[in-house]
């Protein structure tokens, strides 16, 4: 959720199911991971440290990629995180574990909760977007991805930052994900035929031309 009437449908939600904000996450300080809502109270918020390091120098940046009808009250929440390289979310909840990686920008995490057997990925592992490497290029990407294999493959559900959940023992499921950031990793240049480019918006069209511009 990045606009502000999804982040009311998710306090309604809470309201309605009378569930309590305990933590907060932000797996990557892209502006679109970075938000808050006065409705989900005062729970803590972390990120890695060098997610958490850039978003606060980075706030008014992170603001103005929402666009000029960015509500000012929500402003000052965008990006204020603290840092944290434990290998757990510090919380009273139950144990969710913190992958690290810099695949798709430096400070990455994913989330495994593991009663439930729930990998949050981030920006990595989409039904709709291909893999978007940073400064690390294709190679960082893989390392990335190798990091989070085995998680991969314990995920009873997998959800990440945009698209849909995948659910194991379905046809899209999350080693299914892999097997598929994998196979256009090897080659971006012969990725044509990847379900994700088919009708892409311009940016991600865009970004293919860089992923095929790493291995050049």
């Amino acid at each position: 959720a990045w606009e502000p009437d999804e982040l009311v449908g998710i306090a309604d939600w809470l309201d309605r199911n009378g569930m309590v904000v305990g933590a907060g996450w932000a797996t990557h300080a892209h502006y679109d991971h970075v938000l808050w809502h006065p409705r989900f109270g005062a729970a803590p918020r972390w990120a890695t440290t060098a997610a958490a390091t850039y978003a606060s120098g980075h706030c008014a940046s992170l603001v103005a990629g929402l666009g000029p009808d960015w509500p000012r009250d929500l402003a000052p929440l965008v990006g204020a995180v603290t840092g944290w390289d434990g290998d757990e979310v510090p919380w009273d909840g139950p144990l969710v574990r913190v992958v690290r990686h810099s695949a798709h920008c430096p400070g990455h995490s994913a989330l495994w909760v593991e009663r439930a057997e729930v990998l949050i990925a981030g920006d990595m592992l989409s039904d709709i977007e291909i893999p978007l490497p940073d400064s690390e290029g294709i190679s960082g990407y893989l390392r990335g991805l190798r990091l989070l294999e085995p998680w991969v493959r314990r995920a009873r559900v997998l959800v990440p930052g945009h698209g849909r959940v995948a659910v194991r023992g379905e046809a899209d499921s999350p080693e299914s994900r892999l097997a598929l950031d994998l196979a256009y990793l090897s080659d971006p240049a012969r990725a044509t035929g990847d379900p994700r480019l088919r009708n892409a918006p311009e940016w991600l069209l865009d970004q293919h031309e860089r992923n095929t511009s790493w291995i050049r």
